[in-house]
């Protein structure tokens, strides 16, 4: 679907306005008049492009996820580590599209989104060779246990400022999955 080059405009004047506020203060506290204001449109212009600024925030992580998809596609035949750093060098910018959406997520909700991507990339590459050879019902809970320690080291790493550098966060999160995932299945049954 083609989009002509005054809607394209129009849609990027917008974008551009709300990232600024964006990059100011909490989502929440943005409103579509002050996006309007700085765009220099009417309402109805921005209500032809968006539902609201919450409509214009998922499509703005929608993009993001693409990005970041991008560079996951690029370094995920170099392994969990380079994965792992590639996001997270992301997050580190205070400019980058990524950090600032993943900062102003309500509840972490997108920061989750982020983290499952990230994990696929992991997990495609632990697929690969790099598990034990344990049945899918221990792997489904590895894998869970692997995606919920990552996304809260991603979290606490992300909200305390982003104090220690990438690689250092990237290669603890390699080091706590790759022992997660040789530790050998108890007997059980579920």
């Amino acid at each position: 679907m083609k989009t002509d080059p005054r809607t394209r405009y129009t849609r990027e004047i917008i974008t551009t306005a709300f990232w600024q506020l964006l990059q100011q203060k909490p989502m929440e506290k943005i409103t579509v008049k002050e996006v309007c204001t700085l765009a220099q449109i009417n309402r109805g212009t921005f209500y032809r492009h968006f539902r609201d600024c919450y409509d214009l925030m998922e499509q703005l992580e929608e993009q993001a996820l693409e990005q970041l998809e991008a560079v996951l596609v690029s370094t995920r035949d170099r392994g969990v580590q380079a994965v792992l750093l590639s996001m997270l060098q992301k997050l580190q910018s205070d400019e980058d599209f990524l950090a600032v959406l993943a900062r102003q997520s309500p509840d972490d909700a997108f920061l989750h989104r982020v983290v499952g991507c990230c994990f696929h990339y992991m997990d495609l590459r632990m697929d690969a060779g790099e598990r034990t050879g344990a049945d899918d019902g221990w792997r489904g809970m590895q894998n869970t246990f692997l995606f919920a320690g990552a996304f809260g080291v991603m979290s606490y790493w992300l909200h305390s400022d982003r104090k220690a550098p990438p690689e250092q966060v990237a290669a603890a999160i390699a080091a706590l999955c790759a022992g997660a995932a040789g530790v050998e299945p108890p007997a059980y049954s579920l």
